[in-house]
């Protein structure tokens, strides 16, 4: 990373452009008005002069940069994608043409976020494990194969999971399918047998709670300040004049939404609006350590996806 720490300054350089790194990965992004010709211009030329500013400065410093192996993708609903008139940047001596998803850090992103590509990467992955952990079952106890499932199925299912928040029921279907076969796969059950209260004694949260238990951990670290600073910037907590007794618990400021189909999924909108929705207990956060919220939080979340 310190040999890419003065790349930000560049970037700083390019009012309309910005930048976000991990290690030695990262990724340049700007937003324009798709159909609008100016618009997408002006994106292209200040994208290319980005990239060539970058690349002049690497080379300078001795670095390399891999032109055909950099990735372009258009991000929006469909209908902006379709209007969308970019065909294309050049990166070097290399034209660069928009794919339709990229791997970043593990996560396959698609250009319209439906995360339809990472949850069939997931699902195979995780029914590659299953299907190694069948295969010695008779060999194992149930401790080893829940063991087992947690390393080579949950790590799959768990991984990045707060990205998945809002998506609609089908494709979290597809992932609740595989909590449903390890399940049975731990305690030798048929394949159509109703599997709720097997969840239940393995104390295992559905998918959807999963979600959003990992989501309002995020929210929870960075109230603490545990978390990284591009999300703490996002979370703000709503002060008011009066004395109510709702001042009792931490309430966070819910923006308002541009577009309810990505926009309802922000961290900054979606993060917020699950917050509010904890009980009181829940969001006094300071008088919590991460451990007792995290032992609370899923308490709580597991009596909403199991009532009595």
């Amino acid at each position: 990373m310190c040999y890419v720490s003065q790349l930000f300054d560049i970037v700083s350089k390019h009012t309309d452009a910005r930048a976000h790194s991990y290690a030695d990965d990262t990724q340049l992004y700007l937003s324009f008005s798709a159909g609008s010709s100016s618009s997408e211009d002006h994106a292209v030329q200040a994208m290319q002069s980005l990239v060539q500013d970058i690349r002049a400065w690497m080379l300078r410093n001795k670095l390399m940069i891999n032109d055909s192996k950099t990735e372009l993708m258009l991000i929006g609903t469909r209908h902006q994608i379709a209007k969308a008139g970019i065909y294309g940047i050049k990166v070097g001596d290399v034209d660069i043409e928009p794919c339709d998803s990229v791997k970043n850090l593990g996560v396959h992103l698609d250009s319209t976020m439906s995360m339809n590509t990472h949850i069939s990467k997931v699902c195979s992955n995780a029914y590659y494990g299953l299907y190694n952990i069948r295969q010695i079952r008779k060999f194992l106890d149930e401790d080893s194969t829940k063991t087992l499932i947690n390393a080579f199925v949950f790590s799959h299912v768990d991984y990045c999971n707060a990205l998945l928040v809002g998506l609609p029921d089908y494709q979290l279907n597809r992932l609740q399918r595989i909590l449903n076969g390890a399940a049975r796969l731990i305690y030798g059950l048929p394949r159509f047998c109703h599997i709720s209260v097997t969840l239940q004694e393995l104390h295992w949260l559905p998918i959807k709670q999963r979600i959003e238990y990992k989501l309002i951990l995020h929210v929870f670290k960075c109230l603490k300040g545990l978390g990284p600073k591009y999300l703490c910037d996002l979370i703000q907590v709503k002060s008011t004049r009066y004395s109510l007794r709702s001042q009792s618990r931490v309430t966070l400021y819910v923006p308002r939404i541009m577009h309810s189909t990505l926009g309802e999924r922000a961290f900054a909108y979606k993060g917020p609006r699950l917050w509010n929705s904890l009980p009181s207990e829940l969001t006094l956060f300071t008088t919590l350590s991460l451990d007792a919220f995290k032992a609370k939080l899923k308490t709580h979340l597991f009596g909403l996806a199991y009532p009595v």
